[in-house]
């Protein structure tokens, strides 16, 4: 199936559709790739004559194999076809005969059986409402096979010209929906019986979309997922759902990161998840990803992995097998593409699984801290106040404790034990980041006891984050009583984030280093360097 696709062409950049982006999808449920060597993402080279740097291309799945036909590479308009063998994993040029169509890109592409139908696009001058019909021989023929171009005979009110629409068939029916012809955006749906090729114009009801160029459309079950898309002055954040029983479209409530307006992004179903990819948010090109549970109507936003896809536009996706895609070319804002990627979307949900769990964990461990409810078998006193506690999660996360506990001294076996140089803010700080591993927001004075905590109980990456956070609240009044604990906990950002500041301001009392000669002294090296230097 394939949905809407802005274009580019010689003409220039004003349009609004020439910064949309073809935008096909399909999916070959008994063909697998080699699975990415490591994590979500892989480059996906293959021999043979792989397609050509191009964007505002189709890319199908017919018959086992991965159809390329058209688009456009920075100076014309391409009607070449090239294949890859799912079975052999080799591209080639297949041998074509027939009445083949003009060169095109935006066009929109379905398939039924073991033809690939073409709508539509635009060919560097004209907006097309053509629809040509490529029928592929057999997978096992290769490139001995003849395939063979022919211009079908259609009835009834077929679409207007237009590029950047999108097409899906959904049993024996093709659905159109959008596009851009020059002057408008459309929001009509067409509806193509594949049993008689009759085009009729659908009477939908409900919350109509806006009219819109280069979106996604995407079967899932009996409905159609709208999302996205240009309306020729702005980009649509906006999801629709037409149930095609009814022919009713709603707008249903979503939860989670949404993603922004986007054109020329790519949508594939996977299981139950939409998988978005990419596209142009009036800004930059894209290279994220974003997820929606259809069930659920849950966005998910995974961040961007290693060995991710450069952010492009116009590029089309396919799916292979269960949970793998496919993406091939497009547009990064200065260069037209030819590199094809592989998402291994089943380790993406793994890896979301995985944050998921481990947000849980550390939520259930951070419930734990202080908790009197929580069995704890150690109690820290610290002056009046005392703070309870769970030898086993110490003795795991320390090697303080473990030392301490495990020494054969009192604390290994007192119900107490007495810290009495630490408030207890700083310590219940502490034990969050020990049972969590992250350190909870707190007052700057209580960060830098915290990192003194830190430096005593040897936590060396408390320490570093206690010295991040400080390091964003320097000023005049405490310049001098960070830059001595940072020198005494040997925290070096922050130490020489002090001293640039106080030799950089003249409203800093060093009356309050009295006591820290060697801190003054070196205040006066530092000063006298840069004195020098400036002269």
């Amino acid at each position: 199936m394939a949905a809407g696709a802005g274009a580019s062409s010689a003409a220039g950049a004003a349009a609004p559709w020439r910064s949309g982006v073809a935008a096909a999808t399909g999916s070959a449920a008994g063909d697998e790739l080699p699975p990415p060597i490591d994590g979500h993402w892989e480059v996906f080279a293959r021999p043979g004559t792989p397609p050509g740097a191009r964007a505002a291309h189709s890319c199908n799945i017919v018959d086992g194999m991965m159809v390329v036909f058209g688009g456009w590479n920075g100076k014309e308009g391409l009607a070449d076809v090239h294949v890859l063998s799912l079975a052999r994993m080799e591209w080639f040029c297949p041998r074509i005969v027939g009445d083949a169509p003009s060169p095109r890109n935006n066009h929109a592409t379905f398939v039924v059986g073991n033809k690939l139908f073409v709508h539509g696009g635009h060919d560097g001058s004209h907006w097309l409402s053509d629809m040509y019909v490529l029928e592929a021989a057999p997978a096992a023929a290769g490139a001995r096979g003849e395939w063979r171009w022919t211009r079908p005979s259609v009835s009834g009110a077929p679409p207007s010209a237009r590029a950047c629409h999108c097409i899906v068939v959904h049993k024996r029916k093709a659905y159109c929906f959008g596009g851009y012809d020059g002057s408008r955006c459309f929001n009509d749906l067409d509806v193509l019986d594949l049993d008689t090729l009759t085009w009729t114009r659908a009477a939908v009801t409900g919350d109509d979309p806006q009219a819109r160029n280069a979106a996604s459309l995407t079967v899932v079950h009996d409905q159609l997922f709208l999302f996205g898309g240009h309306s020729g002055a702005k980009h649509l954040p906006d999801l629709r759902v037409l149930d095609l029983a009814t022919l009713r479209w709603s707008k249903p409530e979503t939860k989670g990161a949404r993603p922004p307006g986007l054109r020329g992004h790519t949508a594939s179903l996977v299981g139950e998840k939409l998988v978005l990819f990419a596209g142009y948010d009036g800004r930059s090109r894209s290279n994220e990803l974003f997820t929606l549970d259809t069930t659920t109507f849950a966005w998910d936003h995974p961040p961007v992995a290693e060995g991710t896809p450069a952010g492009r536009q116009r590029h089309t996706t396919v799916a292979i097998g269960p949970h793998r895609l496919v993406v091939f070319g497009g547009f990064d804002g200065f260069r037209w593409l030819d590199d094809c990627h592989v998402l291994d979307v089943g380790r993406l949900e793994q890896s979301a699984i995985t944050s998921a769990t481990l947000t849980s964990l550390r939520g259930d461990l951070s419930s734990l801290v202080n908790n009197p409810d929580s069995f704890p078998d150690v109690t820290f006193v610290l002056g009046d106040d005392r703070v309870v506690a769970h030898r086993g999660i110490l003795w795991a996360r320390s090697e303080h404790f473990r030392a301490m506990l495990s020494s054969g001294m009192e604390e290994s076996s007192a119900a107490e034990i007495r810290v009495p140089d630490w408030t207890k803010a700083a310590f219940v700080a502490m034990l969050e980041y020990l049972y969590s591993g992250s350190a909870p927001s707190t007052a700057p004075m209580v960060t830098l006891e915290l990192m003194s905590l830190a430096d005593h109980y040897a936590l060396d990456d408390l320490k570093a984050l206690c010295d991040s956070q400080l390091i964003q609240h320097v000023d005049a009044a405490n310049a001098c009583t960070l830059l001595v604990v940072a020198h005494r906990c040997s925290a070096t950002d922050l130490k020489r984030h002090c001293l640039d500041f106080i030799l950089g301001s003249a409203e800093v009392n060093l009356d309050d280093l009295a006591q820290e000669p060697m801190l003054l002294m070196e205040i006066t090296r530092a000063s006298l360097a840069r004195r020098g230097g400036q002269s």
